[in-house]
């Protein structure tokens, strides 16, 4: 009876540690994968809320990184809507300078053909500005990027159903994601670029057309015989001037809050980062440790399933 006795205990004994053998081999794999693939959390099972929060940080670093291509693609746009403005706002300081000179009592009609020339020229640089373009798109072109805004004369290059001058398909907004639920429009429109005012009959004043008043007040053929007062047209000229530098402090401003937008983004983008790798990240030291621990611990529990085995055979002899 002994020896019966002595053999069921064994045999209890050993199923114990035969129990724990497989145990012991699933967690020395669940060990070696975390330390092969730098994660701890390899699929939901091995920490569903873990998992839960990786997941999300994973999905809103997408989200950021979508939210900063979009930014840094419009980084040129902008820059180069602050250069053609700034362009034109040196273009109207030389039209006013010019339009000062003619003014002058001094000046002969000679002198004054050839200042009205040099506005002409300064005109069509700034339709050439006003026409200018980024990757291939017209920067003041509203929504309608494909298609050049103004004509050689400075007027819209769309009519409406009359005929006449419309500025409203050149009235658009181009915008930009930099936040949840937040846009960034990044364009100076050519409706908003071209009219600085309205005149007391209610139409539009644009830029060119100030230009082409001071043109006007001082070419000595179209004054002929007059002494012409240039000073009513120099002033427009000089608001005009004024609008340009007001949109050109717009597009600074757009350009102001895009590198904020920037820095925003690629600060929630590290901390996201952090986060996920907090959540999933295998600590090495940690993970080595204990897979030491369990290496040994299997060892050991083979060892005494072989010796358990080995007794319970000779109890039964």
């Amino acid at each position: 009876m002994a020896n019966v006795s002595i053999a069921s205990n064994s045999s209890v004994y050993s199923g114990v540690i035969s129990d724990e053998v497989p145990r012991l081999q699933r967690d020395i794999s669940r060990l070696r994968e975390q330390v092969s693939s730098g994660t701890r959390i390899n699929r939901p099972s091995d920490d569903p809320s873990g998992f839960a929060v990786a997941d999300r940080m994973e999905t809103l670093g997408n989200q950021l990184a979508r939210r900063k291509e979009a930014v840094e693609s419009a980084r040129p746009f902008v820059d180069r809507t602050q250069q053609e403005l700034d362009g034109l706002a040196d273009l109207f300081t030389r039209a006013r300078e010019k339009g000062v000179q003619a003014a002058d009592d001094t000046r002969s009609d000679g002198d004054r053909a050839a200042i009205a020339q040099e506005l002409r020229s300064i005109k069509d640089e700034v339709v050439d500005r006003m026409n200018s373009t980024q990757g291939g798109e017209y920067i003041f072109a509203g929504n309608r990027t494909d298609k050049k805004p103004f004509t050689e004369t400075g007027e819209p290059n769309y009519t409406d159903g009359a005929g006449n001058p419309d500025y409203d398909p050149i009235d658009g907004d181009r915008t930009r994601p930099i936040g949840k639920n937040q846009d960034l429009t990044i364009n100076i429109d050519g409706k908003a670029l071209a009219q600085y005012g309205t005149t007391p009959s209610g139409n539009p004043k644009t830029i060119t057309n100030a230009l082409d008043d001071l043109i006007t007040a001082v070419d000595p053929v179209d004054n002929t015989g007059s002494d012409p007062d240039i000073r009513p047209a120099l002033g427009e000229v000089e608001d005009a001037l004024d609008h340009v530098i007001s949109k050109g402090s717009e597009a600074g401003t757009i350009g102001r809050r895009l590198s904020t937008a920037q820095e925003q983004i690629e600060a929630a983008s590290l901390d996201a980062k952090a986060r996920q790798s907090d959540a999933e990240d295998t600590d090495m030291a940690t993970a080595l440790s204990e897979l030491q621990q369990k290496q040994t611990q299997l060892q050991a529990a083979l060892q005494a399933t072989a010796s358990s085995q080995q007794t319970s055979l000779i109890d039964f002899l």
